[in-house]
């Protein structure tokens, strides 16, 4: 499984940096993760409007770049948030937390993770297709409100980048042609796939608590959510938004009726 394949898995990346914004946004202000795209970034995940922008970079033996689109709205949330009043305050501890994160999923060491800075939202998207992408749409309830790449080189780019070991040599080995055969293996159907279990999880609404508040709970405590009554609940896989629904009850059992698909559209990877 390549390291794009293990990111893509777990969504870890993603969880990471938009637990770190939730930490500075304040319990008002939920972000959901969408579904992961490996196409660079276009109109389907990304705010409208004018947007603003922050990466990290790492290097070493291991080239990756972590960048954070935002809308105009939410970048002014953030500002008015964050510790020293700047956009960067509010993101550079959370794109900090996104790249830590994928040098522990490579397990690689001697890794280095620039300092957080500011860029042009429209470079960065002209720029988006150099190596294997994740891009992720993060929502508050419905509305897109940034967009979440990670942008991995491919193994053999981040080799020629380290160099090799100064008078070493380079053999280029040829392969011969093949005669005869089946030049592709038989496709397998996803269907192979079929009986793998996920995790399905219904969330009905969240809140943040001090640990005082949550030493103070006793029984017939009310915790008070984020929604109204009445509003749709959000089905994750794996910490992914990708379905709403109403609760109904089945047979004196809990379940959901699902009202709305949140998935990318069928060009997406």
């Amino acid at each position: 499984m390549t390291l794009i394949e293990e990111l893509a898995a777990t969504n870890d990346v993603a969880m990471q940096v938009t637990a770190a914004l939730e930490q500075v946004l304040g319990e008002d202000v939920i972000l959901s993760v969408g579904l992961p795209r490996q196409e660079p970034p276009g109109p389907e995940v990304l705010p409208d409007g004018d947007l603003r922008s922050a990466l990290v970079t790492l290097s070493g033996p291991l080239h990756a770049q972590v960048t954070f689109l935002a809308g105009a709205e939410l970048a002014a949330t953030l500002e008015q948030r964050s510790p020293d009043g700047s956009l960067l305050g509010a993101l550079g501890p959370a794109l900090t937390a996104g790249a830590q994160e994928i040098v522990r999923v490579a397990r690689a060491e001697g890794v280095t993770v620039s300092a957080p800075a500011e860029a042009d939202p429209a470079g960065l998207l002209a720029s988006a297709a150099g190596g294997e992408l994740l891009v992720y749409p993060l929502l508050v309830g419905s509305d897109r409100v940034a967009c979440l790449v990670v942008d991995v080189a491919p193994a053999s780019a981040a080799g020629e980048a380290a160099g090799a070991p100064a008078g070493a040599s380079v053999a280029r080995h040829e392969f011969p042609t093949l005669d005869g055969g089946p030049l592709h293996a038989e496709v397998r159907p996803l269907m192979l796939l079929a009986d793998v279990e996920m995790g399905v999880t219904a969330e009905l609404g969240r809140r943040r608590m001090s640990v005082r508040e949550l030493l103070s709970l006793t029984p017939g405590s009310v915790i008070e959510l984020d929604r109204a009554a009445g509003s749709p609940v959000d089905v994750l896989v794996n910490g992914t938004l990708i379905a709403r629904g109403e609760v109904v009850v089945i047979d004196e059992e809990f379940g959901i009726r699902i009202s709305e698909i949140v998935a990318a559209d069928a060009g997406a990877h």
